[in-house]
């Protein structure tokens, strides 16, 4: 059954009577509060499952990353560049299943922002994670086939080493997406007052350092994981810790708005 099959059966279910003459409403709202409180706690702990594992892709790659001949090093240490493609799919796919987990939750205050998050979250990020994990992955044969081994490169080399690895600093796109798909879901939330608004307007504020360190380092102004960018990225980093703690620990408060679909059909329904 879809889900807004299951809301009108739902809201059926409240208006009926119950054997004691009395609207089931209770029922039907403990149900949406357990319902809320499990998609929170597993938004939550996804959430931090990303974040890890995007933290370990920086230490497990950064042999590879930071080489002169990245080549060289891929063929040097393949484990690494497969562990490092390993973590980018599990970052990947944790952070593509929130918008999956809370999609329920999210289209009862907003139908088209919850199918929009969706979509830029669960589909277009995705496949830029995946993108990212193969070029990781073709870092080793590469490696074996146009590096003899340190102190061996030769300038092409280097170059299509670099191309390769830069894929990953093409993460300019992926950022571009998710910061689009992460303005759709604060939105959602400060409209709805699920969470405290102030961390919906901290992620929202968030989003614009976030989205200038993205275009500074494009346009060269400030270099690929520079200090100051991740200085600039980090505000939201804390933001989405605190936010998947607070899901985790406090779960989602009752949505403070309904959808559109809903007062349609209440509107008809009382008429």
């Amino acid at each position: 059954m879809t889900t807004q099959g299951v809301d009108r059966l739902e809201r059926l279910g409240a208006r009926r009577p119950s054997k004691t003459g009395q609207p089931n409403e209770h029922r039907v709202r403990e149900h949406r509060v357990r319902e809320h409180k499990g998609a929170a706690t597993t938004a939550g702990i996804l959430y931090i499952i990303g974040t890890v594992a995007g933290f370990l892709t920086m230490i497990v790659g950064a042999p590879i990353r930071d080489a002169s001949d990245p080549l060289a090093a891929a063929a040097e240490h393949p484990g690494a560049v497969v562990t490092t493609a390993l973590l980018v799919l599990v970052m990947g796919l944790s952070l593509a299943f929130v918008p999956v987990v809370l999609f329920r939750v999210l289209r009862r205050v907003n139908e088209v922002a919850a199918v929009g998050y969706l979509i830029v979250r669960g589909a277009v990020e995705t496949v830029c994670y995946v993108l990212i994990a193969i070029a990781w992955l073709l870092l080793v044969p590469l490696g074996e086939v146009m590096s003899a081994g340190p102190g061996t490169a030769s300038p092409a080399g280097v170059r299509l080493g670099s191309l390769v690895l830069d894929s990953y600093a093409t993460n300019a796109v992926l950022t571009l997406v998710f910061c689009v798909g992460a303005v759709v879901f604060y939105s959602v939330l400060y409209r709805s007052r699920i969470v405290p608004r102030w961390i919906a307007s901290w992620g929202l504020v968030a989003i614009v350092f976030y989205v200038a360190a993205d275009l500074l380092a494009m346009y060269s102004v400030i270099g690929a994981d520079s200090t100051e960018q991740v200085a600039m990225f980090m505000p939201l980093a804390v933001q989405e810790m605190v936010l998947a703690v607070w899901m985790i620990a406090r779960g989602f408060r009752p949505a403070a708005v309904s959808t559109t679909s809903e007062l349609a059909e209440r509107t008809l329904a009382g008429a």
